[in-house]
């Protein structure tokens, strides 16, 4: 499940991954995204995986058709991770979904969301 984080505004938007991410989550951030796209020109996101536990089979596709879809859009990408092999993956995955990509540890939040307003 994708939640949309209450601290978003403007075209920052926050959403934390909660447990498994399917198909679904894509179809309902997709159209966040647009609507946020058309009113902003670009966005910048923040993605908190500290409650993430993993991507069914069936979504990889649809990540992958996010990622490829709105990659000149996303300015900037904050992964809020706590564990190591996130942080890989996120790191080995960041070119394909937008221009600038930082991590932060999930006790940085105040900073990932200065980071993305600035």
């Amino acid at each position: 499940m994708l939640e949309v984080m209450e601290q978003s505004q403007g075209k920052v938007l926050g959403f934390k991954a909660i447990g498994t991410i399917r198909p679904t989550d894509y179809d309902e951030l997709a159209p966040m995204l647009e609507d946020l796209i058309r009113r902003e020109g670009t966005v910048r996101l923040l993605t908190d995986l500290e409650e993430f536990k993993s991507e069914s089979v069936k979504a990889w596709n649809a990540d992958f058709e996010f990622g490829r879809g709105f990659h000149r859009k996303i300015e900037k990408l904050a992964i809020v991770v706590d564990r190591h092999w996130e942080k890989w993956m996120t790191e080995f995955c960041a070119p394909f979904y937008c221009r600038e990509t930082r991590y932060f540890h999930t006790n940085d939040m105040i900073a990932t969301w200065d980071w993305l307003r600035e």
